[in-house]
C-alpha cells in the first residue's frame, strides 16, 4: 500500500468519527479506525527510495528540488573485459 492510500484511509477514519453529544462521548467505526491505523503504519514502515541515486546509491539532496544529481558510471577497463569474455586484449 503506498503512503497516499494509506493517508486517504486515515482520512476516511476520522472523517467517520461523530461526536454524540446526548451521550457524551465520541461514535467512530473500529474497523475503520483500526484498518487505518494498520496502513499508516505499514507505509510508515516502508523506506524511503526516493533520496537515493537508482546508479550509485549515494543520497540525492531531498530538501533542494533544484540540484541536479550527477555521477559517473564506472569506467570499465577494455583489457581487463576482452580477457573477461575470451577476447583477445586490444
Amino acid at each position: 500500500m503506498t503512503k497516499d492510500e494509506a493517508l486517504k484511509l486515515a482520512l476516511e477514519a476520522l472523517e467517520s468519527i461523530e461526536w454524540h453529544g446526548a451521550g457524551s462521548c465520541w461514535v467512530l467505526d473500529d474497523e475503520k479506525v483500526e484498518s487505518a491505523e494498520a496502513a499508516l503504519r505499514e507505509a510508515v514502515a516502508q523506506p524511503d527510495e526516493r533520496n537515493f541515486c537508482p546508479r550509485c546509491g549515494k543520497r540525492t539532496a531531498f530538501f533542494d528540488l533544484t540540484a541536479i544529481h550527477t555521477c559517473t558510471p564506472p569506467q570499465i577497463d577494455p583489457n581487463k573485459w576482452a580477457f573477461d569474455n575470451g577476447l583477445e586484449s586490444t
